[in-house]
Order: structure tokens, then sequence, then C-alpha cells
């Protein structure tokens, strides 16, 4: 994934990879991204990008400022996606209401988020949540049929994000994903995923979480 992503971190790594599978389709909400974003390139050509930011560097449809409410009607979109944002809002529960309100019924968000990473300000960083804390969040706001998927590799990889990269990053990186994928294979019966005590092991030292939600197609 790296070769095709050159210079990204594990976590990106991951994020993009997982990014890939999405489906995506029609009237699609990018918050806190642009035409400028990394990740625009592993985002289906057809679909129409309407990305917010506040900053101009990104090349966003609009500017919002941090707090206000989205410029967009009620059950606009078809879907939406904020990568590596919501880290850096300090009221999360805002965004979120704010993005549930301006989905259709029946549309889905896809967030990707740090859990172990290196604290990054831009213009802050406030926050690294747990599984549970975003599966309660969620369930609040009123999103259902949730699915947090924990980006990985083990436990390798999730320590090279606080050790660094060492002098050549390209071979620390490679050991440890092979170092990763070595022992998951010993350790996991199922040779295609994950399953069991350690496959929650490593779940808890995820570097982050892709996380999806759906907003129901009737609200109570």
């Amino acid at each position: 994934m790296q070769k095709r992503t050159p210079g990204a971190s594990i976590l990106r790594a991951l994020e993009y990879e997982a990014l890939e599978q999405v489906q995506l389709k029609g009237r699609i909400l990018d918050f806190g991204g642009g035409q400028g974003a990394s990740y625009v390139p592993h985002l289906p050509k057809e679909i129409d990008l309407v990305s917010v930011n506040i900053d101009e560097q990104y090349k966003p449809t609009v500017i919002v400022p941090v707090g206000a409410p989205l410029p967009f009607d009620d059950n606009s979109f078809d879907g939406a996606i904020c990568l590596n944002v919501l880290e850096h809002i300090f009221d999360t529960r805002f965004v979120l209401d704010e993005m549930f309100r301006v989905l259709k019924p029946g549309a889905t968000l896809h967030i990707s988020v740090p859990f172990i990473f290196r604290v990054h300000g831009h213009p802050d960083d406030y926050s690294r949540h747990t599984s549970s804390w975003w599966q309660e969040t969620m369930n609040r706001v009123g999103f259902s049929e949730m699915t947090i998927q924990p980006l990985v590799w083990g436990r390798a990889t999730s320590a090279q994000l606080i050790r660094g990269n060492g002098i050549w990053p390209w071979f620390t990186t490679w050991k440890n994903v092979l170092r990763d994928i070595i022992i998951a294979r010993i350790s996991s019966k199922d040779r295609t995923k994950m399953i069991g005590r350690f496959a929650d092991r490593t779940a808890g030292v995820a570097s982050g979480w892709q996380i999806a939600v759906t907003k129901p197609e009737t609200m109570a």
C-alpha cells in the first residue's frame, strides 16, 4: 500500500486501503477535506464531492469556520466522509449532529480517526477515543448499523508509531509489517482474518478506527 501512497504513515496507509473498499455514490459530503487532500485519488471519480474546510490550502468547495453550522439543507447528501479531522475538533458531538442532519435517511457516514498516534495540531489536537466511546456517541446522535474496524497490522507496527521510523523508514516499516503478519499467521486459526482473543488484543493497539454509521430510514 505504501508503494501506491509514497511517504504515507502506517495509519494513513491503512486508512487509504480501507477507503478503497468504501462504496460511495451520488452527492458526497467531504467534511474537513477538499481537492487538495491526499486521499482524493482513492475516491471514485464519478461522485459529486462537496467539501468543507477551515483552510483554503485544501481547496474545499466551501469554507466553514470551526463551530459553525453546515451551510446545507437537511437530508441533502447521499453519503459523507470525514478523515483525520474529528480529533482536531473539541465539540465532536456538534459536528456529528450536523453531519447527521444533512445526510439523507439511509445514507452512510464513513469516518477515520487516530487512536495510537502522536499528537499533531492543525490547528489543535484534542482527543483519542476508544471504540466503546465512538459506539456510545454514535448511538446518542441517532446513527444505526454501525461498524468499527480497527486500523492495525499488529503490535510491532503500532509501536513504530510511538518509537518513530528510525534511520531507514521504508526498511523499518516493512520489517514490522512482516513481523506482524507472521505473528498473526501463527496466532490465528483463521488464515483470512484475526479472530478470538488474539484479535481482541490486537484491536487494543489499533493505530486508528475506520467507522461506518448509517442514518435510519425512518426516525423514531
